[in-house]
């Protein structure tokens, strides 16, 4: 039997309180600690959490027709590799292409721009006032967080590439260049496939694992158990109802948006129908970067009506998911005020980059509805053994 943990309680003041407080400041300082050894692995943490909680999802719904965890495991990742495998071969050639064709004649979306603007300056004084000399490469550049890589010269013209922000380079450093990003590509692919080969393991063995976790609490390490387990837990819960909650969002978001890209005229559609569907993950922030690129390739077809034409759609999409599928979807427990959502982006983005963009609001929301609150009873998964 583990000793029992000394109560603090009967310390003299201030110890009382002030030991305490140092043992979990050390706790959880260990416990970051060894997330920041870790930071390299964290896209294939994160993967493998993403994949392990869809499809424990799966395999729950699958309970009352099939006995056997593995065998429900093993369809649940069968039908997930089919679909994945389905979306790489005949979107993703389709997307690939599209968008290297958005790329190369960015440059006339952006002689566009420039053109319009140049003609409002003559009519209208106050939006040469505001926007200055500054042309669309430098409006974007601010947009996207590019300092100090763009210039105020003009666009080039319509069909020409942009001009190389980079030196000459030698052949030997293109070469270099050229397998970085290989060598980019394969670490990609290959934490992917890693990520389902874990989640897999995870999810077939989940109730064997939760019942090694829940051991902890007869060890000597009961003290890192009770201090960490439930809070880490409670933060995988909120965060996978988040993102759960975001990914039938984005597929609805897409959808719609593609209905009214498609009245509208406006293509490539896969391209743009990808962008709204990955920046629907960005709470708030995220409808006003998927909308810029369809603007440019709307005032590029047809002026400033068709951009106008477009705002609107977007507009009765978002009022759509702001008024019938966050109430309906993301549920009481994950609301936050817009404003709040907007300073946690900011904040989290300046700090932590994508990150924080991904993990911002989860991360706050958790803070919010269980760190700064008294703790509810813990979780059936980590109640301890009888």
């Amino acid at each position: 039997m583990p000793e029992a943990a000394p109560d603090f309680r009967s310390f003299p003041p201030p110890w009382n309180y002030l030991v305490p407080i140092g043992r979990k400041l050390l706790i959880w300082g260990i416990f970051f600690l060894v997330l920041y050894l870790l930071r390299h692995f964290l896209p294939l943490i994160f993967l493998t959490f993403v994949f392990a909680y869809i499809a424990e999802h799966g395999v729950q719904g699958l309970a009352h027709r099939i006995r056997s965890r593995k065998a429900r495991t093993a369809i649940v990742f069968l039908l997930m590799i089919s679909v994945i495998g389905l979306v790489v071969t005949y979107l993703g050639p389709e997307l690939k292409n599209q968008a290297a064709d958005f790329l190369k004649t960015a440059p006339d979306y952006l002689h566009e721009v420039d053109r319009i603007v140049e003609e409002q300056r003559k009519t209208q004084p106050w939006v040469g006032e505001i926007l200055g000399d500054r042309k669309a490469k430098d409006l974007l550049g601010d947009l996207l967080g590019i300092h100090g890589q763009t210039s105020v010269e003009a666009a080039p013209p319509p069909g020409e590439p942009l001009p190389s922000l980079l030196p000459e380079q030698s052949g030997t450093e293109t070469l270099r260049k050229l397998f970085s990003i290989f060598k980019n590509a394969v670490g990609l692919t290959t934490a992917f496939l890693l990520a389902l080969l874990f989640a897999f393991l995870i999810v077939r063995d989940l109730p064997r694992i939760s019942r090694g976790v829940v051991a902890l609490k007869g060890t000597k390490l009961r003290f890192l158990y009770d201090e960490v387990a439930n809070s880490v837990f409670r933060f995988g819960l909120v965060l996978g109802r988040f993102l759960e909650a975001q990914l039938v969002i984005a597929l609805v978001n897409t959808a719609l948006t593609t209905i009214g890209m498609t009245a509208l005229g406006i293509r490539p559609l896969a391209f743009l129908a990808g962008v709204v569907f990955l920046c629907s993950f960005i709470p708030v922030a995220g409808v006003f970067i998927s909308t810029v690129p369809i603007c440019l390739v709307a005032l590029k077809i047809s002026g400033f009506s068709l951009v106008l034409w477009v705002i609107l759609m977007v507009t009765l999409v978002h009022m759509v998911e702001a008024y019938v599928l966050n109430p309906m979807i993301m549920g009481h427990h994950l609301k936050l005020n817009p404003v709040l959502v907007l300073a946690v982006l900011i904040v989290g983005h300046e700090l932590f980059g994508l990150w924080g963009l991904l993990l911002g609001v989860p991360t706050v929301t958790y803070f919010f509805t269980h760190a700064i609150q008294e703790d509810p009873p813990p979780p059936k998964i980590l109640a301890p053994p009888r």
